[in-house]
């Protein structure tokens, strides 16, 4: 595990420098939210804790046409961030639902969550939290340019407890279909 932990840790740096320098072209395809999410989830949760994850989409059938790849690595960060700060016996949600201005994606987990004052900074590169356990500091990073990448905007939501990170990716970019 640790070597696949460092294999992804590369690849995010790789990814970080090519999205700095302009060269990641979003591959936009059509998609089964569901699945994808599954997917996702299912790649975090194999090294991670017993922690439970559940996954909701509304509508089941929910598609979206956005870049899997790019997506994929935010819901991997965001589920990775949820469980490593999870406490025993917590449990992790990633919903999905196409709102007004079109896709949005949340994960929340019952962590000690994100002081405010932290909310933007935690999305900075090398910036951990607080309550961060020795992660690199790039995951949330990421996670903003791929959100970015689609004209999106990932936030730290309030909530009573916990955390609750919110992806919006707009209709607009979107909306096009596949070529």
């Amino acid at each position: 595990s640790q070597t696949e932990r460092l294999g992804e840790l590369v690849t995010n740096l790789l990814d970080l420098s090519r999205v700095e320098g302009g060269a990641i072209p979003l591959q936009i395809s059509r998609f089964d939210v569901d699945a994808f999410l599954r997917e996702a989830v299912e790649h975090v949760s194999v090294s991670a804790t017993d922690t439970p994850v559940t996954v909701k989409v509304t509508p089941p059938d929910l598609k979206a046409v956005a870049d899997p790849a790019r997506l994929r690595q935010v819901v991997v960060n965001l589920v990775d961030n949820a469980l490593r700060h999870s406490p025993a016996g917590g449990r992790v949600a990633v919903l999905a639902a196409r709102d007004a201005s079109g896709l949005r994606i949340e994960v929340t987990d019952q962590g000690p969550g994100i002081a405010p004052a932290e909310r933007e900074r935690v999305f900075e590169r090398f910036t951990r939290g607080a309550t961060s356990d020795g992660g690199t500091g790039l995951g949330l990073a990421i996670a903003r340019w791929a959100v970015e990448l689609h004209g999106g905007v990932i936030e730290v939501m309030d909530t009573e407890s916990g955390c609750r990170i919110r992806v919006s990716i707009p209709e607009s970019a979107m909306g096009e279909r596949p070529r």
